[in-house]
């Protein structure tokens, strides 16, 4: 399953996918606290990430942050990485071999 990054979530998220499709666990969105507001997010598959994918969310979420590549991976392994609706299409699709 995947969702598709839309023109905002390619401006943030599209070096690490170019393709602006990112695996996720689920086919529903939830809400969750993301610093002072709520928002609805789905979790990335972080194991169906390739290094590259895992190594760059890395790098830009400890940039962003002031926090160290182990930190936030402990947190990704404790909790999952949340993407936000807003940088999606909203739509979760998956292989049509699922439906058949």
């Amino acid at each position: 399953m995947w969702v598709c990054l839309n023109d905002a979530g390619m401006r943030v998220w599209g070096d690490v996918f170019p393709d602006g499709k990112v695996p996720v666990c689920s086919m529903t969105f939830q809400e969750a606290k993301l610093g002072p507001k709520t928002e609805l997010v789905i979790l990335v598959a972080w194991t169906a990430l390739s290094e590259k994918q895992k190594d760059g969310v890395l790098a830009k979420i400890s940039e962003r942050w002031g926090t160290p590549k182990e930190e936030v991976l402990k947190g990704i392994l404790r909790i999952g990485l949340p993407l936000r609706e807003s940088y999606t299409t909203g739509t979760v699709a998956a292989e049509l071999r699922f439906f058949i």
